[in-house]
């Protein structure tokens, strides 16, 4: 990418419930961001799946200028075979749609969570690729050729994101199953708000020399690590955590294939006004690192 130039989108949880999406769009060009990162399936009642695309489509007609990424996710690792099939012919229907109305140039994807039998889901270290098995990475592999055929046909790309509980959590991980997968189209979302509260995490330096030539988009939130008898974790504003954001950006911003990133703000507080901060922030960090 050209790495002077990069756009940011915000993700849906900064505003996200029922009868919030015209707003969201508006929170997201009142503030100056680029887009707007959204679900696949949509799951509040105003609204079912048909009208939801339907006034996604008319929201980008709208907003013309705006990228919209969506999520989504195939139950590749141990979903059943009948399962499996419906959902990834559902999926490529969706990502046709998403190229034809929004113009959709990134899909956020999962292959389907990995959680033991009566291990706690927080116990990340003991979740996701720390159970995989073989079976888990082949399978996942043949199903994102498949994706990844479909998103090099509409000129998208799609990106795993580095998240906790499923296989593509840590960069280990996620260069095995890049390189099972051996496909063009399919890179990592890269999210380093996820691995820092996994114990088995690693640093940004780590990630980036890892999985350079596969950073293809990128999620940027911040938490606080709280240590003591029990260890959790606190959601913050980006500027306020333990995560240097600014050089997480001077990192990627050179690999970062599809020049974007999406800002996040997994907490039920202040969303609108964290946006607006949140941007406020970044224009910093643009600023600082010379970038459009």
């Amino acid at each position: 990418m050209n790495s002077s130039k990069i756009k940011i989108l915000l993700h849906v949880n900064y505003h996200e419930g029922a009868g919030r999406l015209r707003n969201l769009f508006k929170l997201a060009s009142d503030n100056g961001y680029d887009g707007v990162e959204l679900r696949w399936k949509y799951r509040f009642p105003d609204m079912d799946q048909t009208k939801y695309q339907t006034e996604v489509a008319s929201l980008k007609a709208a907003h013309p200028g705006m990228e919209i990424v969506f999520g989504g996710c195939v139950n590749f690792c141990r979903g059943t075979e009948e399962e499996v099939r419906k959902d990834t012919e559902n999926y490529l229907e969706f990502m046709d749609w998403a190229a034809r109305e929004c113009g959709t140039k990134v899909m956020n994807f999962f292959t389907g969570g990995l959680v033991a039998e009566g291990n706690p889901y927080y116990n990340f270290h003991t979740n996701g690729s720390a159970i995989a098995n073989e079976d888990d990475y082949r399978k996942s592999a043949e199903g994102l050729r498949t994706v990844g055929d479909r998103a090099q046909r509409l000129g998208m790309l799609i990106a795993l994101e580095t998240h906790n509980c499923y296989l593509h959590d840590l960069p280990d991980s996620c260069r095995k199953l890049l390189d099972m997968t051996a496909h063009d189209a399919v890179g990592i979302n890269y999210d380093q708000g996820n691995i820092i509260l996994n114990s088995n995490g690693c640093s940004p330096d780590a990630v980036v020399e890892k999985l350079h030539d596969k950073i293809y988009y990128a999620h940027l939130k911040n938490m606080l690590i709280v240590s003591g008898a029990v260890p959790g974790f606190l959601c913050t504003r980006l500027d306020a955590g333990h995560i240097n954001t600014l050089s997480v950006v001077e990192k990627i911003k050179e690999p970062l294939r599809s020049g974007m990133l999406a800002l996040e703000y997994p907490n039920p507080g202040d969303g609108i006004y964290a946006a607006a901060q949140d941007m406020a922030y970044m224009r910093f960090i643009k600023d600082y690192l010379n970038l459009e």
